[in-house]
């Protein structure tokens, strides 16, 4: 399945195609942004028999959307429309810079940040499918046995503690919730969780201490990055709970 990456601005808009294989993103064209631009973005979806849209997400230094989100997100919404075609919002930042430095000033640039968006998207996925390959999961005697791991292994595995600093449903969805959590670190992380059945008012979760898996590959669930994984407990008859300290612990305290 081929993707198409887009990086999108308001005078040119940069065009990159993967491969049929998914795995390398490639500059293709460089767009004006004028009347026709939907219309030539959804002739090449068609033409090049594209399987999902990715599109560069442009935040700024502190996180929060630059103005060009409105337009971003008016073209991601008619082309899901139109296309029927999965669209995701890839995080990117200052992929334009970053094409430059590789390529100098030259003309295709626009097109080569789209291809630096494409790529960030493409290694994600990849990470993502080689974690489902190596969380494998055997049947034995009618019960799910996970494969026995080194103490070395379980060494790898980083958790802290982290205060939710707010909660929110994701639209469209009926389990997920975007998490912002503070690990006392220099930015505050997103992490996506599927607990949203057992929260429906889910401020209930804002100001909560819990346990985190910190060091896992970033991934993206439903156009969402997620940079952690919560820890809870569930029950087959429908008991469920997080994991939280019992005592003060700061925020950011690794579990030994």
């Amino acid at each position: 399945m081929r993707f198409l990456g887009i990086d999108y601005g308001t005078k040119r808009v940069g065009i990159a195609i993967s491969d049929d294989d998914g795995k390398i993103a490639f500059p293709n064209d460089t767009l004006q942004n004028g009347r026709n631009l939907n219309d030539k973005i959804i002739k090449l979806c068609k033409d090049r028999d594209i399987g999902t849209v990715v599109i560069g997400e442009s935040n700024n230094f502190q996180g929060k959307e630059n103005p060009i989100m409105g337009e971003v997100k008016k073209l991601a919404e008619f082309l899901k429309s139109e296309t029927k075609l999965p669209v995701i919002m890839e995080p990117e930042f200052l992929t334009s810079a970053q094409a430059s430095r590789i390529q100098g000033e030259v003309e295709g640039i626009d097109a080569s940040a789209a291809a630096i968006i494409l790529q960030s998207y493409l290694e994600k996925m990849k990470n993502v499918k080689i974690k489902m390959e190596n969380d494998n999961v055997k049947l034995k005697n009618g019960k799910n046995i996970k494969d026995r791991i080194s103490y070395e292994n379980f060494t790898k595995v980083e958790m802290k503690v982290g205060k939710i600093l707010t909660a929110e449903k994701i639209p469209e969805t009926d389990k997920l919730l975007k998490l912002s959590v503070d690990f006392g670190e220099e930015k505050v992380r997103q992490i996506v969780s599927g607990i949203s059945l057992y929260f429906p008012d889910p401020s209930v979760l804002v100001g909560r201490n819990c346990l985190f898996v910190t060091n896992l590959e970033p991934r993206v669930i439903r156009g969402q990055e997620s940079n952690g994984m919560i820890l809870a407990l569930s029950t087959e008859d429908g008991k469920f709970s997080l994991l939280e300290p019992n005592k003060d612990i700061p925020i950011g305290t690794k579990v030994k």
